[in-house]
Formats: structure tokens, C-alpha cells, sequence
């Protein structure tokens, strides 16, 4: 329909005008606060230029549901301003019919949103990470998108996944003799740092000599040197950082092994709200726009407004989030309370200005 594209149209354009504007900003606070680590190893200006906008997918993720709320406010409040939303009630077509168009289009921005949060912002974030560990600590290499390299001596260590709380999945140790021939080589589905010594598990161990290749199996290993936690806390992905899958999964491997899992539940159930949250910004905006008229203010006001009620809603979330870990609240319910206020108050001032 015409008018489902070109409210649409002026969606996107609002969305990436915000985009643009919030984006710019925060790059300048990552960048400035990235200069206090130059001149560390070769980490100099550009590679800090370079991390940062690596950095961008996983602050666009942040950042979407107020780019927009402040997209639609400052896209849809404009065409309110010049009487366009009138002229389209006064043939008809109600507050709820312009406002399915509206959400109709956020759906698809949703989408975008939770494509870039599950696959493209983590990935991203890992090589930023790997990118600026390079530069900073010789002894790291990196290969490919997920694998770390680490020299210890004669040992090489690859490690396929870091994971928080200094846990390593999918472990090989690489160790040379003293005339730089391979002598061993293990390898571990998992390992975890603890009581100051790494605790390897599920491991294979080949033993190469003149006579042959020997292969022994062992439940657990202890090493006192696998890799330097200087690195690991450098390379380690936080909680927000993670997919919702890679969140799901750790989350039940930390039930299966009577461990704590609600920040990374409450993270996983984040994730999997912040396309919703986009949409309920979205519809929260619709009553500020159908309360503007062309006397009502100009968009500097329809700003500030924006900007409030996104800091207010990051406050409330932020706070009911913390607070539901610490009374042991379901990660579920700590994730979703908020959402589902903002789009009470949504509807209950949808129903006054329809």
C-alpha cells in the first residue's frame, strides 16, 4: 500500500539520521577512551581507529532501540509538524492503522537488529579484540575469525573459544623439542584456570618419537602454564558481548555443572527482547507524534523528549536487571518487566490520543 511505504520511508530515513548522529558520538567517546592504552606495544593511533570501528556492530546492537525511538520521534514528529498526519486522519485512517505501518516497518528494522546481535556484532567484537591483543602483547597470533595463538617457550597454544570466567574450550598444545621438532601434541575439549594451575579435561595426548606416534587418553591433566592470563583478560568476551546461542549454551553448562547461570540467562533473555524493544520504542513514540502539531514545538524539543525517555527506560532496565540477580528473580521475568511496562504505558497513552 502507498501509505505503508511511505510512512516506512520515513522510518528508515529517521532511523539512520538518528543512526548517524548517536553513532558518531559514542565513536568519539570509544575513541578518546581507546587513547589511554596507545603506545602500548604497537598499539598505536590507527590500530585504536581500527578496534573502535570493529567495536561498531556490537554498539549499533546497544544503541537500537534508542536510535529508534529517537528516529521515529524526530521522522514521524516532522511529518505530524506539517500536517501530514492530519491530513491522513481526516481521510480516514486512524491512530492504530498508521501505527501498524509504522511497526510494520520497525519489524523489519527488528530483524536487522537480531541478525547483527546473533552473528555479526559477536564476530565483530572477537576480531576487534584479537586485532587490538595483537598489537598490544607480541607473544599473541591470531588465525581466523575465532582462534587464538599463544607462545610459551617451545609450546604453541590454540584455543577455538574463550569463555568467561577463565574457561577455554577446544584446547591443542603444540610442544617442540629443543631442536624445534614437534614433540607432543594434546589436545582438551575443555579446560579451566583454578587454584592457580589449568585444569585440562577430555584429552588426547600424541607422543611423536623416531619409533612412531603413541596416543594416550586422560580424563583430566594439570598444567601450571597454558596460556597468560595478561591475554586471557584481554581476549575474554564478556556476557553482552556473546550471541544468544553461544548465551543458551553456556548458560546450560553451567547448570549441568551446579554453577551459577543467571547472569548469563538474564543476558541470554536480553538478547533475545532487544528486537522487541526496538519495536515497543517504536510504539511508545507514536504518542508523542500524534500529539504534535505544528504549534506544539520544534524538534529540538521532540529531541530532549526522545532522549529522556531513552534514558529513563536504560535506568529502569539497567536497575530492574541488577536487582532481579541480586533477589534471585527469574532471569526471564528481571528481562522482561521492563519491556512490558514501557509498552503498558505505550498503550495506555496510545488509548488517550486515539
Amino acid at each position: 500500500m502507498v501509505l505503508d511505504r511511505y510512512i516506512a520511508r520515513a522510518v528508515f530515513s529517521g532511523a539512520l539520521l538518528a543512526c548517524f548522529v548517536m553513532l558518531s558520538i559514542f565513536v568519539f567517546i570509544d575513541f578518546v577512551n581507546q587513547l589511554k592504552s596507545v603506545g602500548t606495544g604497537d598499539y598505536g593511533v590507527m590500530q585504536a581507529a581500527v578496534f573502535v570501528l570493529l567495536k561498531l556492530p556490537q554498539r549499533l546492537y546497544e544503541l537500537s532501540p534508542s536510535i529508534l525511538l529517537l528516529g521515529g520521534i524526530l521522522s514521524l514528529g516532522t511529518l505530524a509538524a506539517n500536517s501530514e498526519l492530519i491530513v491522513m486522519r481526516a481521510s480516514g485512517i486512524s491512530p492504530m492503522r498508521i501505527t501498524r505501518s509504522v511497526l510494520q516497518a520497525g519489524l523489519l528494522v527488528a530483524l536487522l537488529v537480531a541478525v547483527i546481535g546473533e552473528y555479526i556484532a559477536p564476530s565483530a567484537t572477537r576480531i576487534a579484540k584479537n586485532y587490538r591483543a595483537q598489537a598490544m602483547e607480541k607473544k599473541l597470533l591470531v588465525a581466523g575469525m575465532n582462534d587464538v595463538w599463544a607462545r610459551d617457550g617451545n609450546r604453541y597454544v590454540n584455543v577455538k573459544k574463550i569463555l568467561p570466567n577463565h574457561r577455554l574450550q577446544h584446547v591443542r598444545v603444540y610442544e617442540m623439542d629443543n631442536n624445534y621438532r614437534l614433540s607432543s601434541i594434546i589436545y582438551a575439549r575443555g579446560a579451566q584456570f583454578r587454584d592457580k594451575q589449568w585444569h585440562l579435561r577430555n584429552l588426547k595426548r600424541s607422543t611423536i618419537s623416531a619409533e612412531g606416534v603413541t596416543v594416550q587418553r586422560q580424563k583430566k591433566m594439570v598444567m601450571d602454564r597454558l596460556i597468560l592470563l595478561e591475554l586471557f583478560t584481554v581476549l575474554e568476551l564478556e556476557s553482552y558481548d556473546m550471541s544468544a546461542s553461544e548465551l543458551y549454551a553456556y548458560s546450560r553448562y553451567l547448570e549441568d555443572n551446579n554453577l551459577d547461570s543467571r547472569e548469563y540467562l538474564l543476558a541470554f533473555w536480553i538478547k533475545v527482547f532487544t528486537p522487541l524493544t526496538c519495536l515497543v520504542m517504536l510504539f511508545i513514540a507514536m504518542p508523542i507524534v500524534f500529539a504534535t502539531t505544528p504549534r506544539s514545538g520544534g524538534m529540538g524539543q521532540r529531541v530532549i523528549l526522545a532522549v529522556l525517555i531513552g534514558v529513563i527506560y536504560y535506568v529502569v532496565n539497567r536497575s530492574f536487571n541488577h536487582l532481579g540477580v541480586a533477589l534471585d528473580f527469574s532471569p526471564l521475568l528481571s528481562a522482561a518487566v521492563p519491556l512490558l511496562l514501557v509498552l503498558g504505558a505505550g498503550y495506555f497513552f496510545m488509548k488517550k490520543v486515539a
